[in-house]
């Protein structure tokens, strides 16, 4: 089970990756389409839970709103904000929101450009701040109880494999 369900992940990573980072070229907003993504669609059904057989199912009374957030929260905002700490952390510089919105961007410190290879402590805390996150996801999704681990069991969801019906 545990397999099928990193597997149905990638899958809807890497559907959100190839539709909208030709869309919006900021990791941010990346993760932001994936947050979305997942929370409308958990309702229904990922493509990725389609494909490998899988739902996300609640108690008898549906999943609720805060359930739905709740879990996101855990499976795809905060392992996707790791990734962006760590994309920012090893040098990664991609300032199409902050041009967008007229920011100067970070690395530029009072009119004096500040070269890649000088980010100092800051980039060091963004990268094990990155790596801490990804690694806490890892871990709370390996907590495996049956169908469910441990963000199942704090947002009241469960996982479970779909029957096929016989032919």
């Amino acid at each position: 089970m545990l397999v099928r369900r990193l597997i149905a992940r990638l899958l809807d990573w890497l559907l959100v990756l190839v539709v909208a980072w030709p869309l919006v070229h900021e990791p941010v907003l990346v993760v932001l389409c994936a947050a979305v993504y997942d929370a409308v669609l958990l309702r229904l059904n990922t493509l990725g839970k389609v494909l490998t057989g899988l739902r996300v199912v609640g108690p008898a009374s549906g999943l609720s709103l805060r359930r739905v957030l709740a879990r996101t929260l855990v499976t795809t905002a905060l392992p996707g904000a790791g990734a962006v700490l760590v994309l920012t952390g090893l040098g990664w510089r991609e300032p199409a929101l902050m041009a967008g919105l007229g920011w100067q961007q970070p690395w530029v410190v009072v009119g004096r450009y500040v070269g890649s290879g000088s980010a100092g402590w800051l980039s060091s805390l963004l990268l094990v701040g990155g790596f801490v996150l990804l690694v806490l996801s890892v871990v709370e999704a390996l907590d495996l109880r049956g169908t469910r681990t441990w963000h199942d069991r704090k947002a009241g969801t469960a996982v479970v494999r779909l029957k096929v019906a016989a032919r």
